[in-house]
């Protein structure tokens, strides 16, 4: 039997998150556009555009001229940076919405057996290796520490995407924290050139035991 999606009520602790993560939206979303900042680039622009034919030196003139260029595309670009990061918090803001309007939100729950960490070798993240029945793996890949507190622990769910971009959190810990097994970052890197890399929520019919042994191989 492989890992199957559940569908469930929001707990109060995520509830909470999600009301903290809208005020910020709301509050980032209230900004005003410094638009005398947008006036001085343009007049600063003006200005050096002017600078440009006055002096003789092709050096003074280059200057000139790149630093005018840059004050018009800041007057340009900057507003519409401005205006790209205002649709995308509007858009956080309705997500989070649907799913407190709603109370549900779809999580796969995993009751582990063991679980084993491959820790970071340059800057790929920790792999998580869990044993989520017996000759079944799941791996779960931990690029930026957004695990938590509580984790590894053996009874968790695995958010969605669409949550956990709005939470930064990937799992949901159900239980205490345990102490996995470690593997050291040499050898993850050894095996991934030698087996290939495993996707992040991928699974693999194996025993944790036999996928151990290829580590230290």
């Amino acid at each position: 039997m492989g890992l199957i999606e559940i569908t469930r009520h929001l707990y109060p602790d995520e509830i909470a998150l999600l009301k903290k993560n809208k005020a910020k939206a709301q509050k980032d979303l209230k900004q005003k556009v410094k638009i005398h900042y947008v006036i001085i680039a343009i007049l600063l622009g003006i200005g050096l555009s002017y600078l440009v034919p006055v002096f003789h030196s092709k050096f003074w003139a280059f200057i000139f001229g790149t630093l005018a260029i840059l004050c018009f595309a800041f007057a340009v670009l900057g507003p519409y940076e401005y205006y790209k990061d205002l649709k995308k918090l509007k858009s956080r803001i309705r997500e989070i919405d649907n799913f407190l309007d709603s109370n549900q939100l779809k999580t796969i729950p995993v009751e582990a057996l063991r679980i084993a960490i491959a820790k970071e070798y340059e800057d790929e993240g920790d792999l998580i290796i869990i044993e989520y029945q017996t000759n079944n793996i799941l791996f779960l890949w931990d690029y930026d520490y957004n695990l938590g507190k509580k984790f590894p622990c053996l009874k968790f769910e695995i958010y969605n995407d669409t949550f956990f971009r709005l939470v930064e959190k990937q799992v949901c810990a159900l239980s205490e924290k345990v102490p996995p097994i470690y593997i050291d970052k040499k050898l993850k890197w050894a095996y991934m050139k030698k087996y290939g890399c495993p996707g992040h929520l991928t699974t693999e019919q194996i025993n944790l035991d036999d996928l151990m042994d290829k580590f230290y191989a």
